[in-house]
C-alpha cells in the first residue's frame, strides 16, 4: 500500500499549469526574478546606488503534449491553437511551475519545434512575463484651497517670449564683442 501512495504522490504533486493548459511533460523550466540597482555618477566619476526595483518575473518553459494523450490525431494542433489564442487575448493569467505560482502572466513568445521524431507531439518553448498591475487615481484640489493660486493655477498661453539679459552673467553680448 505504501508503494501505491508514493506513486500517487509522484503523479499528482507539482502540477504545472499555463493558464488552463496542463502539459503532458515538462522538459525544462527557467524562472527568473531580477532586482535592478540603479547607479548614478557623481563627482569625480564615483557612482552611487540610490534606488532598487524588481523587474517583472519571467519564465521559460519547454513543455510537450502528445496526440496519444487525448486518443486522437490533431490533439496537439488543438492545444497549439489554444496557446495562440491565449497569447492573442493579451489578458493576464496564472502559471504554476514546480517551484512557485505566478499571477498576471502573459505569453511573450512561443516557439514550436517539429521534426521527423516529433511529428505527432507538440513541443513548445514558451516564454512568459509578468504584467505588473497598478491602480491610478486622479486627485485635485480646487483653486480656493491652494496656498497661492497665481503660482499653482493652470498654465496660460502667453505667446512667444524673448529672453532678456540680466546683465550679471559676465559674458559680453554679441554686439559688445564686435
Amino acid at each position: 500500500m505504501a508503494l501505491l501512495d508514493d506513486a500517487f504522490a509522484l503523479i499528482t504533486s507539482g502540477t504545472r499549469q499555463i493558464g488552463t493548459l496542463m502539459p503532458d511533460v515538462v522538459i525544462r523550466e527557467i524562472n527568473k526574478d531580477e532586482l535592478v540597482v540603479t547607479d548614478h555618477p557623481v563627482e569625480r566619476g564615483a557612482a552611487i546606488s540610490d534606488h532598487a526595483f524588481m523587474r517583472p518575473s519571467e519564465i521559460e518553459m519547454q513543455v510537450a503534449w502528445s496526440d496519444s494523450t487525448a486518443g486522437y490525431v490533431g490533439y496537439c494542433r488543438d492545444v497549439y491553437e489554444q496557446f495562440l489564442a491565449l497569447q492573442k487575448k493579451r489578458e493576464p493569467f496564472n502559471v504554476s511551475t514546480g517551484k512557485r505560482s505566478y499571477k498576471n502572466m502573459l505569453v511573450s513568445s512561443l516557439a514550436v519545434s517539429t521534426d521527423e521524431k516529433t511529428e505527432n507531439i507538440l513541443l513548445v518553448s514558451v516564454r512568459l512575463r509578468e504584467v505588473i498591475m497598478v491602480s491610478t487615481q486622479t486627485t485635485g484640489s480646487p483653486k480656493s484651497v491652494q496656498a497661492n493660486p497665481a503660482k499653482t493655477g493652470a498654465t496660460t498661453q502667453t505667446g512667444t517670449q524673448q529672453l532678456k539679459s540680466s546683465g550679471t552673467s559676465g559674458f559680453a553680448s554679441p554686439s559688445a564683442r564686435a
